[in-house]
């Protein structure tokens, strides 16, 4: 009897607590954090401290994937072959929602009717920074460099279609400079170059260059926040310099896919947040340069509402376009 009345207990104050209270009682076995990007990255890193946070919170084991390849196709596919049962995540930098629908004449998915936004993890800037051959120590110095050395005048980036391109492409508009973009498949190959002096500057993530900065072996020019980087405080932004305008951030975030009901993705958002909020997280988006980013699931789909209007007016100024 005293039993079945503490299960009747515990099934009214379910009850009266609603659909979360019943889903905290009842942890599924496993969840996945799908990432599209190789092990190792940044991507990577966040998932599998996101993953130690959720163990044992929103399931009893949560596992990484790396599923990458094909411009974020392969994750995003992998998602969405899943049920719509919140147990699913995909973690990814929202320029892949804002920004390909504009870039990609032929995705096999709709970003922004295929992916529920749940939140978001993290941001950070760009930096553009030049290499030891470039004796610029300014940016105005380095617009007048690049001025009277067209021919070798270059940037590289994350890749084609990516905001490092872009942003590229709205610097060289605001300064009147021409000069060629180098596309590479993430930053690692990019910074290598610039650090041996095989391009003169580069546009990538503040994480990926901060260091090299402090070491004297590159030099940082600019950054794209609306303040300077805690991590690159030395460094004026392109509004400080003169280019307003000229921003760029990137958020990674929380999708889950069409379909999962409003209460799985308020858990999934209250999960991340709550992870957020723990200093040993905070501490391994620092590292990575990373500024951590709580918000709501309606307030990342107004960001991605904003930047992808934002965005789409510049991808159609540069004429770029793509497959």
């Amino acid at each position: 009897m005293i039993h079945r009345r503490t299960l009747l207990n515990a099934a009214g104050a379910a009850a009266v607590l609603g659909p979360r209270a019943a889903l905290a009682q009842n942890l599924r076995p496993l969840s996945r954090i799908i990432v599209g990007f190789p092990p190792g990255g940044t991507a990577d890193v966040i998932g599998r401290a996101l993953a130690e946070k959720l163990r044992g919170h929103y399931a009893a084991n949560v596992i990484v994937e790396n599923k990458p390849g094909a411009r974020g196709s392969v994750a995003t596919n992998t998602l969405l072959a899943t049920e719509p049962d919140g147990h699913a995540i995909y973690i990814a930098p929202h320029s892949m929602v804002t920004m390909y629908p504009h870039v990609y004449r032929k995705l096999n998915y709709d970003p922004q009717l295929d992916l529920i936004p749940a939140g978001t993890i993290a941001s950070f800037e760009f930096a553009l920074s030049v290499s030891q051959a470039v004796p610029a120590r300014t940016l105005a110095e380095f617009v007048l460099w690049a001025k009277a050395n067209q021919s070798a005048a270059a940037y590289g980036s994350l890749g084609n279609g990516t905001t490092a391109h872009f942003l590229g492409f709205m610097f060289a508009t605001a300064a009147d400079v021409d000069w060629n973009h180098i596309p590479y498949k993430g930053a690692g190959p990019g910074v290598q170059d610039l650090l041996a002096g095989h391009i003169p500057s580069l546009i990538g993530p503040v994480g990926d260059i901060a260091a090299h900065h402090r070491a004297g072996k590159v030099r940082v020019l600019a950054t794209s926040g609306a303040q300077r980087s805690r991590f690159l405080p030395d460094v004026p932004t392109f509004e400080e310099a003169g280019y307003k305008g000229l921003l760029a951030t990137e958020r990674f975030g929380v999708f889950l896919r069409r379909g999962t009901a409003p209460v799985l993705v308020e858990r999934v958002n209250q999960e991340v947040n709550r992870a957020l909020r723990q200093e040993d997280f905070r501490a391994t988006l620092a590292n990575l340069s990373y500024e951590p980013l709580a918000t709501t699931p309606q307030e990342f789909q107004s960001i991605i509402k904003a930047e992808s209007a934002r965005w789409g007016g510049i991808v159609k100024a540069s004429g770029f376009s793509e497959e």
